[in-house]
């Protein structure tokens, strides 16, 4: 059975290794980049069926990388993260096109359930166990 690929993305490496972790025991295939610059490269090369994107990284913001990946692909979920609290920058990725936003800390089941949700498995809630 092939994986389906999800390419996660946040400097925070300790977070992306457990969250990949997870991800992988649960069947999909994660790539990580850990600047937006490096997903920008590997998004352009491999397109993946679903994206986790942090707001703030280096090289290039999550804002920006997001924008740049709608202007080629308006269909792939986009999952942004921030621990900032600013109402305005949820405004303004969901304006760019992100398909969900959440706010760190947020734990690995809750973006388990949502991996789930937006790749199809309806059985999935982004909110309940």
């Amino acid at each position: 059975m092939e994986r389906t690929d999800v390419l996660l993305v946040d400097d925070d490496r300790s977070w992306v290794q457990s969250v990949s972790e997870l991800l992988d025991d649960a069947g999909y295939a994660v790539r990580a980049a850990t600047d937006g610059e490096q997903a920008l490269e590997l998004l352009t090369n491999e397109p993946a069926a679903m994206v986790i994107l942090d707001v703030h990284l280096p090289r290039i913001s999550g804002i920006e990388l997001l924008r740049q990946f709608r202007r080629h692909d308006r269909h792939t979920p986009v999952v942004m993260m921030s621990a900032d609290d600013q109402a305005s920058i949820q405004d303004r990725a969901m304006t760019e096109g992100a398909t969900a936003f959440v706010r760190k800390p947020v734990s690995a089941v809750i973006l388990l359930r949502a991996v789930r949700h937006y790749l199809g498995d309806r059985s999935a809630s982004v909110e309940g166990p």
